[in-house]
């Protein structure tokens, strides 16, 4: 259990540039912090590197803290809001890869998706690079959250609930995003290849 006033004492004197308080402010919450950033980012490598980020952010504006709140929920709330960016990163990176992974199986990746069977004549046919072009431009205009959960689900084979708890979200909220994101996604490739299927 940590001592509020200790806490707070030794943050304002971090906000004087006491180098030696910091240090201390590091090692009285550090432990309670990381718990913090680990449940929201789930892996210890990004939990240790919201920590790091988040005792930078404090040390810079420490001299913002107000002395009259509540000292472990000002630096509770900058590992919170740290560690909830870096997820937003880290998911978009996700996305990231699977556009490069299209550059390397586009045809399988669209058959899975979208079933598109398979083409009578070499007029119906479209080539993998066209696939790979609309699929890009698709997802790319699709609503960010549509996007993340689409492709989280779809690369990553999550269910509805583990996506819920993955982004921190009510489960009918995902699957609306999924639903949604499918129907947009399909109806812009539909509108990019003029197919009526």
């Amino acid at each position: 259990m940590l001592d509020e006033q200790e806490i707070r004492r030794l943050l304002l004197a971090t906000a004087a540039r006491d180098v030696d308080a910091f240090a201390r402010l590091y090692k009285r919450c550090a432990p309670l912090l990381l718990g913090v950033a680990q449940r929201i980012t789930r892996r210890r490598e990004l939990a240790e590197e919201v920590l790091h980020d988040s005792f930078t952010r404090i040390w810079r504006a420490a001299d913002s803290f107000d002395p009259f709140g509540a000292p472990v929920g000002w630096m509770t709330a900058i590992v919170r809001n740290r560690a909830i960016d870096v997820m937003e990163t880290h998911d978009m990176a996700r996305v990231d890869s699977y556009h490069a992974a299209l550059d390397d199986k586009p045809e399988a990746s669209l058959d899975q998706m979208f079933d598109w069977g398979s083409a009578d004549t070499a007029e119906d046919a479209l080539d993998a690079s066209r696939l790979r072009a609309f699929m890009r431009r698709c997802l790319g205009e699709l609503v960010a959250a549509e996007r993340q959960a689409l492709v989280l689900a779809y690369e990553h084979g999550l269910s509805h609930g583990d996506l819920a708890a993955h982004l921190g979200k009510p489960l009918g909220t995902v699957k609306t995003w999924i639903r949604r994101g499918m129907l947009n996604l399909r109806a812009c490739i539909e509108q990019c290849t003029g197919s009526t299927r």
